[in-house]
């Protein structure tokens, strides 16, 4: 939920952390308005500092009030060096907080080597094509951080630049806005490349053309999957930019952020079928290389990329594997993973289907009964263990 409009209800005893701006456009006094700003005072996570409240209806007077009121005798009794610092001037902490903030963004940017391009960020928060495993994690961890400081960083420099206009010149006021504007587009730049983010403008003509035909009041109906068309939309957007005029600083960081995305997919679906999504793996390492090495051109790497993210996307689609396997998606990840027999697999894949009942996971019965059967063809623990493994990541069953 994004927006909640509330007539005179949810006020009190309700309790929103997410909740950052409260928008009020009717007259409240005392007990009431004093429980309405309290719904933005709850902190969330690590992107949530403060709450916002945006008053149509001129109430600071009575807020005032009704602070006064609701918290008059709170520091009675305390020494004034006990409750020094508990309230503090808006103006001071406001500019205050943006400077933490900024100094925090640049600090964790400080690394990025010259010319400091588009393609050097990438590989300062998404690392080269081709790292390990590990190395993901890492930059993973680096691209959070990114992306927390920067929301953090808008919100300060919001709450912040109504003081700085009298602060500082119109010249470091103007050098913050693009710093900040810089950021931000950092932030979508580096979500796309990594494919933290998805970019559904590309998308938005399409989604309109189905709400507009297709959604309705009555109960759901699901008349398509955009998970298996994503990778493909996402490699043929970057493409334009890989095939098309421009500098060799740009056509590098859209190949390299059609890897990282074909990386990041790969990664993702590998427990379901290791040995095929190892392959997968094997062949866009081969084509970074060859990408390092020049031995392809633009046009070439494209046409690989396609089908490289077609074989991710859409496995039941790659030739290789027999009819009478491509038909389920459970069935090729046992047919990869069992040396490629097609009357094992799909002895395997029957004799599971028998016993998997829904819900089996939970069930010790009935995953005993699963790997009792499983035995009885394969005849070694140690391959029922890792078969079993990659049966209970199969949606199907």
């Amino acid at each position: 939920m994004k927006l909640l409009i509330v007539v005179d209800k949810l006020l009190t005893g309700f309790d929103a952390p997410p909740c950052t701006y409260l928008y009020v456009d009717k007259n409240m006094q005392d007990h009431g308005l004093f429980q309405a700003i309290c719904r933005v005072n709850r902190l969330d996570d690590d992107s949530k500092d403060f709450g916002y409240i945006v008053d149509y209806k001129q109430l600071f007077g009575k807020l005032q009030t009704a602070m006064k009121d609701y918290t008059s005798g709170a520091f009675e009794g305390y020494d004034p060096e006990d409750v020094k610092g508990l309230v503090k001037d808006r103006h001071d902490e406001a500019i205050a907080y943006f400077d933490e903030v900024y100094d925090a963004v640049e600090e964790l940017c400080d690394g990025v080597e010259e010319p400091r391009g588009e393609i050097q960020y990438i590989h300062y928060f998404c690392g080269v094509s081709g790292q390990s495993e590990e190395s993901d994690e890492i930059y993973a961890r680096l691209r959070e951080k990114l992306y927390r400081l920067v929301s953090s960083l808008v919100r300060a420099f919001a709450e912040a630049k109504p003081y700085l206009i009298d602060d500082i010149s119109t010249g470091k006021l103007n050098e913050y806005d693009k710093k900040v504007t810089f950021y931000i587009e950092l932030k979508k730049t580096i979500g796309t490349a990594s494919g933290d983010f998805l970019d559904l403008k590309a998308y938005e003509p399409d989604m309109r053309k189905m709400i507009d035909n297709y959604i309705t009041a009555a109960d759901a109906e699901k008349i398509g999957d955009f998970d298996n068309l994503t990778l493909l939309d996402f490699v043929a957007k970057q493409g334009e930019t890989l095939t098309g005029e421009g500098d060799n600083g740009h056509k590098e960081g859209a190949a390299e952020a059609i890897e990282n995305n074909i990386r990041k997919k790969v990664i993702e679906k590998v427990t379901v079928n290791p040995r095929y999504y190892a392959k997968m793996s094997e062949i866009l390492d081969k084509l970074i290389e060859e990408r390092r090495q020049g031995v392809l051109d633009y046009a070439e790497m494209l046409e690989k990329y396609i089908k490289l993210a077609k074989d991710v996307d859409c496995p039941e689609e790659n030739d290789r594997y027999p009819e009478s396997i491509r038909k389920s998606k459970a069935l090729m990840a046992i047919f990869d993973n069992t040396g490629e027999d097609e009357k094992l697999a799909i002895k395997i894949y029957k004799a599971v289907k028998k016993q998997a009942l829904s819900g089996f996971r939970d069930n010790q019965v009935v995953i005993r009964r699963i790997k009792k059967a499983l035995y009885e063809i394969l005849g070694d623990d140690s391959e029922v263990e890792r078969i079993y493994k990659i049966i209970e990541k199969q949606e199907e069953f």
